[in-house]
């Protein structure tokens, strides 16, 4: 697929504003160079990159709207885990694929998974053409080592992948340091649950004490890329500690308010040099996974708790919501670059969330604080048409939802389906 964009305007992380200019998808990848043929052109238009949801469990939408209004311990162990028993690869695979749609729908072109089942996920990824990154949960009990062999049989299918140590109160220092080396091993990034609840907080501190980030230095944590999912109760202090590592907090606004878990301080990661990104969580927690809100109530989150209008500005928080993950873990996407991944949002300037505009700039603004998903025209990921004209290419929704629909009622009344 060779596709124009011409005369179209697009973020520059560099400028800080949205610049106007040409360019094209070549197969995969962007590029400045004009193809010798075009096949679709878009013109005079708001292009962006795709949204890079940096933490999320996409198989966990078959449990939307269970264990609501219950905090996170009473919902993982009275609800959540008592259904993952029940679950198999056909339940993960039409989970997965509504979860991926949803995700598109909203502009999303990348997820950062942590869950299990993961061959099933990267099926429906593959139907939907959204790019899965996998680490493999791993569980401090016996049988843990299969979660690393997960990991190698993906990468062997060419999934991209991380290691996944669950938390600090599911994965001990017993095992930690076998999972470091193994991603050392690998040359992979780590990607754990860190500091969600209070309750965590004072058993990481119990456990390891205040100092507990340097622990997870000694064995060699912070020599890899991380991705700690969640921070909300990390302190000014961890925030000072992580300030020159490899590090991004993926930032979950909706699942850490809705599961009460604490309001996450961008402001004071902002202020320790410690890079964000933004996440879903999941659909269980969350309930949606609408990218384009997570975006704006992380943003509106910031300036209600920082007390600063001024806190984060619209082009920090789409760098956040794209570009900001991908640059932590080595990813050539994100940005409107030569050699760059496609993987694209066209914006439909005209929808009424995204009128009026006293100058094109303003588009920046309307996507960040007022756009939703009808706004998202075309989606491309790797240069595949993914979204046409705010149609699905080659993904029966009808067939989707009544799958999905199916399995929900099977799996309440544990009558599954093998």
């Amino acid at each position: 697929m060779k596709v124009c964009f011409k005369n179209v305007w697009y973020p520059d992380y560099e400028k800080k504003s949205l610049v106007r200019g040409t360019f094209y998808v070549d197969g995969e990848r962007i590029t400045f160079k004009e193809p010798e043929h075009i096949d679709a052109m878009f013109v005079d238009t708001l292009v962006t990159p795709g949204f890079f949801d940096a933490h999320s469990h996409v198989a966990m939408s078959l449990f939307r709207g269970v264990g609501d209004d219950v905090d996170l311990d009473r919902w993982l162990n009275e609800y959540i885990w008592p259904l993952e028993a029940r679950l198999n690869d056909d339940y993960v695979y039409w989970s997965s694929l509504l979860a991926c749609m949803e995700l598109v729908r909203s502009g999303a072109t990348t997820f950062l998974d942590m869950y299990f089942w993961e061959k099933a996920t990267l099926e429906a990824a593959k139907e939907v053409g959204v790019r899965p990154i996998f680490t493999p949960g791993i569980i401090e009990r016996p049988g843990w080592e299969a979660a690393l062999q997960r990991t190698e049989e993906l990468r062997d299918l060419g999934a991209l992948v991380g290691v996944g140590p669950h938390a600090l109160y599911t994965v001990s220092m017993n095992i930690l340091p076998d999972v470091v080396k193994f991603a050392k091993k690998n040359k992979l990034f780590l990607h754990m649950h860190l500091m969600e609840t209070a309750s965590e907080k004072a058993y990481i501190h119990n456990v390891l004490g205040e100092e507990y980030l340097r622990r997870l230095e000694e064995i060699g944590f912070f020599e890899l890329p991380v991705v700690f999912a969640h921070g909300v109760h990390l302190s000014e202090d961890d925030l000072s500690f992580l300030k020159d590592k490899n590090v991004v907090v993926a930032h979950c606004p909706q699942s850490n308010m809705k599961l009460s878990s604490g309001l996450f301080r961008w402001d004071l990661a902002k202020n320790n040099g410690v890079s964000v990104a933004i996440g879903t969580d999941g659909a269980a927690s969350n309930n949606n996974l609408d990218f384009i809100e997570e975006m704006r109530t992380a943003v509106l989150l910031a300036r209600g708790v920082s007390g600063k209008p001024d806190v984060l500005s619209p082009i920090e928080i789409l760098e956040a919501a794209t570009s900001v993950p991908a640059r932590r873990l080595g990813l050539a996407l994100g940005e409107v670059r030569e050699g760059y991944l496609a993987d694209l949002v066209v914006w439909d300037v005209e929808d009424l969330s995204m009128v009026p505009v006293d100058d094109p700039q303003d588009w920046l603004s309307h996507v960040v604080y007022s756009a939703g998903t009808q706004a998202v025209s075309d989606v491309f990921v790797q240069g595949r048409w993914v979204l046409r004209s705010k149609s699905f290419v080659g993904v029966n929704v009808s067939e989707v939802v009544e799958q999905v629909s199916k399995r929900r009622r099977a799996i309440r009344k544990e009558d599954l389906i093998r």
